[in-house]
């Protein structure tokens, strides 16, 4: 599924979402077509300054502190063990 990023546009007394081409294409609507579509969920801006406290507060807690070999770790955390009740 593609994004497509909509504007709110006012004709007259009514309001129209504005599309991209590429959306009518892609759903090859014809003029006159109806279509249904979600309700819109407007995008919440990122925190950065809480993503890098967040972040510093990880890097603190070292949580592969205890990994002696990375790579040994990593192959035993990737070894295909059997499936509960499939031996």
């Amino acid at each position: 599924m593609s994004n497509y990023t909509a504007t709110v546009i006012k004709t007259g007394n009514s309001y129209a979402l504005r599309v991209p081409k590429d959306y009518v294409v892609d759903a090859k609507l014809k003029l006159g077509d109806k279509a249904n579509l979600a309700l819109p969920q407007k995008y919440k801006k990122q925190d950065h300054a809480k993503i890098q406290k967040i972040l510093a507060e990880l890097q603190a807690l070292k949580p592969f502190a205890g990994i002696k070999d990375p790579v040994a770790w990593q192959r035993e955390i990737r070894r295909d063990r059997p499936l509960p009740g499939r031996e």
